[in-house]
């Protein structure tokens, strides 16, 4: 390969569509062996195609950092090469930071960036090793590149942006049409229309564009200025600049190219319990404390330290999230895991009850029993999409928060 790439690893997230154990960011979290989806990024990318020491990534809080730090520093990424950035600038905003970043170090005007997030779950070593060198080069010689994927996954392709291109032209490298953000909001028809069409691929967020170019496209200096108004006026109801990465690709002019691997969005429980459980004979993926009995094919997710789940009798595929909102309340969710979006859908609707000590959605039979909680004000209970599910719950002393979760069934633990 000509060019010798940089990577621009986008570890700042928050996970906010999947809390999981101990509040940690989805990207620092362990997959089923052990591995974290940042690591497993790094691993791979590094694995024939980007030197290491040229992996820059990108965090937005100490938090991250640190977890940056102890997590990537074994697999050869420099510590100084974990740059922190104001969690303000967003998505698209945070990449062209990025890549003014490289530019301070590389004044080559050819050199070039491959941008990953890194909280997606790729597998097909050979194929991505192959997607980044030719995406690269193609870069290099002045046409960035998206790399999308194709799949057959509903609950991914419903929730996650989807590129129309134009596919009567030979390949590798296509003219993206349009783009069709989240169509599970315009209802499964259209999720099914697109899973039949021959020309739309997931967006994977996985870009190959020279860093000069970029910047050129969003001048430091104009970020810096409108960051500083955006943290004057904190405008309500926005968490950061909001630069659109749909205009991103367009302004930057990129063509599409097919990546050849598997790949999956982790912000459904569906999709994160078929990366923790790798074969059909596992079942309760779990993270956090929990304990169970004649479960099958669920996710049971304990997002704060101190909460245990014990489950029993659920032999659907049912999700149960257990999670602090803040020191006095509680939010506990039970729903159906395949359904697209879950935490998303799970937020908004606490978010707009939030006065609501039991909560139900597509509630049928469901039940929640009043319990001790000490200290908790607020307790907060979602149903999504389930039948005949107890939930009740119990604290004394201020000690560990117990969730007890039955299908058929009366709430009744031992403690162990």
């Amino acid at each position: 390969m000509k060019v010798i790439p940089w990577a621009i690893v986008l570890a700042g997230g928050k996970g906010s569509r999947l809390p999981i154990a101990g509040s940690i960011p989805k990207q620092f979290a362990p997959k089923y062996d052990g591995v974290t989806f940042a690591q497993d990024v790094i691993r791979m990318i590094t694995s024939g195609a980007i030197k290491a020491s040229r992996v820059i990534v990108v965090v937005t809080s100490d938090e991250q950092a640190k977890y940056a730090i102890e997590q990537l520093t074994p697999y050869h990424v420099p510590s100084p090469n974990i740059v922190k950035f104001n969690p303000y600038y967003g998505y698209v905003a945070v990449m062209a930071a990025a890549a003014d970043y490289i530019r301070k170090i590389d004044p080559d005007p050819k050199a070039v960036a491959f941008i990953t997030p890194s909280d997606s779950h790729i597998e097909g070593q050979e194929a991505l090793t192959h997607a980044i060198r030719v995406s690269c080069e193609a870069a290099y010689n002045g046409r960035p590149v998206l790399i999308g994927a194709k799949v057959t996954d509903a609950n991914i392709v419903g929730g996650c942006g989807n590129a129309l291109y134009d596919a009567s032209t030979n390949g590798p490298f296509y003219k993206i049409l349009d783009f069709i953000e989240k169509p599970i909001r315009y209802g499964m028809d259209r999720v099914a229309q697109i899973l039949r069409d021959d020309n739309t691929v997931v967006n994977t967020g996985l870009y190959a564009v020279r860093v000069e170019r970029f910047c050129k496209a969003y001048p430091i200096e104009k970020l810096d200025a409108m960051l500083a108004r955006f943290e004057e006026e904190k405008p309500i109801g926005k968490a950061d600049l909001g630069l659109d990465p749909t205009e991103m690709v367009k302004k930057l002019n990129m063509r599409l190219m097919i990546g050849g691997f598997h790949w999956k969005d982790c912000g459904t429980l569906d999709a994160f319990y078929s990366i923790q459980i790798p074969t059909p004979n596992h079942h309760n993926a779990s993270i956090g404390q929990v304990s169970r009995h004649l479960c099958l094919d669920s996710l049971f997710v304990s997002s704060t330290k101190g909460v245990h789940i014990f489950a029993s009798n659920i032999k659907d595929k049912v999700a149960v999230l257990a999670y602090m909102r803040s020191e006095d309340e509680l939010d506990i969710a039970v729903a159906n895991m395949e359904m697209s979006q879950l935490v998303g859908q799970i937020t908004d609707f606490f978010d707009s009850h939030g006065e609501a000590m039991s909560c139900q959605i597509h509630a049928i039979n469901n039940f929640v029993v009043p319990g001790n909680l000490a200290g908790i004000i607020k307790v907060r209970v979602a149903f999504l999409g389930v039948q005949n599910i107890t939930v009740c719950t119990n604290r004394q002393d201020n000690s560990d928060i117990d969730v007890i979760v039955s299908a058929n069934g009366e709430c009744v633990y031992n403690g162990d």
